[in-house]
């Protein structure tokens, strides 16, 4: 049980109904899910990431508290493998990845005066680099 999730190792069989039952059943539910859990793909956690990053930030508009996001962070963590997998996102959806592909790849993002220019350029980077 090395994943974060299945932290969740207290039994909740004793206690009574009360404003905490969801809470607690959603809880048994983690732990239930973590002891049947088989391992997750790179892609999978990927995706996961992503869509809690998108979620959790999607209202928010300054862009350093977007990018300092714990699930970007941990995308960043993915190192190169992931670099493909946030290619395609900017193929599929103009968002800030910028960020993420300068600290994986250690290349500066290209000049450009607008976010489409930047999303292109980094595309045109991918595919010269084979991604």
């Amino acid at each position: 049980m090395t994943n974060a999730v299945c932290d969740y190792d207290v039994p909740f069989d004793h206690v009574t109904p009360g404003p905490w039952v969801g809470h607690m059943r959603e809880a048994q539910l983690r732990r239930h899910r973590c002891e049947k859990n088989t391992r997750r793909t790179d892609f999978e956690i990927f995706r996961e990431l992503v869509d809690t990053w998108k979620t959790e930030t999607w209202y928010k508009s300054p862009l350093a508290r977007r990018i300092s996001h714990s699930a970007y962070l941990k995308i960043i963590g993915l190192g190169p493998k992931a670099i493909p997998w946030i290619l395609q996102e900017l193929r599929q959806e103009q968002d800030y990845w910028f960020a993420a592909l300068e600290a994986i790849t250690r290349e500066p993002s290209p000049n450009s005066a607008s976010l489409s220019e930047l999303r292109d350029a980094w595309l045109e980077w991918g595919a010269r680099n084979g991604y």
